[in-house]
């Protein structure tokens, strides 16, 4: 069943076959989950939506510098006229020329960015029903205290990954300071200065916790006994454990 997607988003959840110039076709996946979509659907249009965004940059840019050129040719049109009759020369007027180009380049973006609108509300249509194509039992990988499922067939999304990480900020690693043996790590940073950043909230937040817990004591219950038996609050390091009576 195929159908055409022209103006607002379809409620349904649809799976995005192919694109054909500027109409979409869609169809309903059959299976388990009716309206269910593979990621690797979706994948197609998120890679289309890089390209259409990539167009509309360069589009901007070509604006710009003709709007500039327009701009400019206005600024010497009289002097240059001017100067043509005096030298018996033909003045060629490119006013009309830049004009058109400019309403063209407009007319390209206020079209691309239509595109855009439209492809990310199928995105997110899609991503409501989205099936993870990863693989079955038997075939996650488990190293330290991560495990990984891969996606079947060695598939790999980098297009609809990066769009679920940008739009729904979702997917990211959570920042979190590890306490290990050898030292401390940081989790969920690419760079030094954002993770010194969290390693001083971390030991900040590891004093505090540790001056919170020294007031459950009393000097006879230092040797290993609590005054109340509420659990210490979670911190962003592993909680204490009580010490038993």
């Amino acid at each position: 069943m195929l159908t055409k997607v022209i103006g607002s988003v379809l409620p349904l959840c649809l799976g995005i076959v192919m694109a054909e110039g500027e109409v979409l076709k869609v169809e309903v996946v059959e299976g388990e989950e009716r309206g269910a979509v593979e990621l690797s659907q979706l994948e197609q249009l998120a890679a289309r939506l890089i390209e259409v965004e990539k167009l509309i940059e360069d589009c901007k840019v070509k604006l710009s510098e003709a709007e500039g050129q327009l701009a400019e040719h206005k600024r010497k049109s009289d002097l240059e006229r001017r100067f043509s009759e005096l030298a018996g020369i033909p003045y060629v007027d490119k006013s009309q020329e830049l004009e058109e180009k400019v309403k063209s380049l407009k007319a390209q973006i206020e079209s691309l960015s239509s595109e855009r609108v439209k492809i990310r509300g199928e995105i997110l249509s899609g991503l409501a029903c989205v099936i993870m194509p990863i693989e079955a039992d038997g075939h996650q990988e488990a190293s330290g205290e991560e495990v990984s499922f891969k996606f079947r067939d060695g598939m790999k999304c980098p297009a609809i990954t990066a769009f679920i990480k940008k739009e729904l900020n979702f997917g990211l690693p959570p920042v979190y300071v590890a306490l290990t043996p050898e030292g401390l790590k940081v989790v969920g940073v690419n760079d030094k200065t954002t993770a010194i950043k969290e390693v001083i909230k971390a030991v900040e937040e590891l004093r505090a916790k540790a001056a919170g817990e020294l007031k459950r004591y009393t000097p006879e219950t230092l040797s290993g006994k609590l005054t109340e038996e509420e659990t210490p609050a979670k911190g962003v390091f592993a909680p204490f454990r009580k010490l038993k009576h």
